[in-house]
């Protein structure tokens, strides 16, 4: 029983060494054959394994048209398909455009929404300044851009762009902050983020936020302002309204004065960095009572948020 237990151990192990090596194999050869497409400058093609799935990326040069790009993807397609490669994800890097990538899956050569899709990429990829990641599936499209200092000009040209559907998302990253926007970039949201943008990071707030997050969807406007506190780190025992509130009541009028523009309801999260995490101090919901019991400190800033919000002067 000890023999045929060993020798069975030692055929599994040598069906999984071949299937490891035809999978290699097979990688090897897709990526030799997209070489020789004259488009692609370079090619990797990844095995799937247990943590993810199979992948290629190309680097490709030249099909700076609509036309030449769908005719690149259905080449790209072909290769796969004919090795009979697995569902694969496909990454596709421009040489002109270093640090811009669009991400899309095996589904996406000659679907409905490929001409849409690559018409968009390629004027995203020519209006806007930031490091671009373009990610595609049906029933999911996320626009990520690096923007860093060309923050507001990149806003700017996506509301320009009038471009997005319900599943769209539109991120813009400037070092510790982040604003989102679902669907269509609109001249609201460039407003939005503007006014949030020199407003809660100001150096004459006493407690600005110079770490924020604003998202607006459809339904509401989220903000998450990580504060930096003059004495910085705070304890969160000692993180009260009584020592604090003045110094936070400015940031939290400031932030209120600039999300009204969406004339959404709003929901905003106070946090205080600490060297453990982010201790959320202070949350609210525009059309919602506090919960009871939320902040385990019991600090009462949930209903101070309540009663600050309450007395800010109606827009005009």
């Amino acid at each position: 029983m000890t023999h045929v237990s060993a020798l069975l151990s030692l055929t599994l192990a040598a069906s999984v060494v071949a299937g490891c090596s035809a999978a290699v194999d097979q990688a090897h050869s897709i990526q030799t054959k997209l070489g020789r497409i004259d488009a692609i400058s370079e090619a990797d093609v990844t095995t799937p394994t247990a943590e993810r799935g199979a992948a290629i990326s190309v680097t490709y040069d030249g099909a700076g048209s609509r036309r030449e790009l769908t005719a690149l993807i259905a080449a790209i397609d072909e290769v796969a398909t004919d090795a009979d490669y697995p569902s694969f994800r496909l990454s596709l890097e421009p040489v002109s455009s270093e640090g811009d990538v669009l991400v899309v899956d095996d589904t996406f050569a000659g679907s409905k929404d490929e001409a849409e899709v690559l018409a968009n990429w390629l004027t995203v990829l020519d209006v806007v300044l930031g490091d671009i990641t373009y990610t595609f599936e049906a029933g999911n499209e996320s626009i990520d851009v690096n923007a860093e200092a060309a923050v507001a000009h990149d806003v700017s040209e996506a509301s320009r762009l009038r471009y997005g559907h319900p599943e769209t998302t539109w991120t813009f990253h400037n070092g510790d902050t982040t604003f989102i926007a679902s669907g269509k970039v609109s001249s609201t949201d460039v407003m939005l983020f503007q006014d949030i943008q020199r407003s809660v990071s100001s150096d004459v707030l006493p407690a600005p936020a110079p770490s924020w997050r604003l998202e607006r969807s459809d339904h509401h406007v989220l903000l998450d302002l990580d504060i930096a506190f003059p004495d910085a780190p705070v304890d969160p025992h000692q993180l009260t309204v009584q020592r604090y509130g003045d110094d936070v009541a400015r940031l939290v009028a400031t932030a209120l004065s600039a999300v009204d523009v969406a004339g959404l309801p709003v929901r905003m999260q106070l946090r205080n960095p600490t060297e453990t995490g982010s201790d959320v101090f202070g949350y609210w919901i525009s059309d919602q009572r506090p919960v009871r019991g939320r902040d385990r400190l019991m600090r009462g800033w949930d209903l101070w948020l309540v009663a600050l919000a309450h007395d800010q002067p109606a827009a005009t």
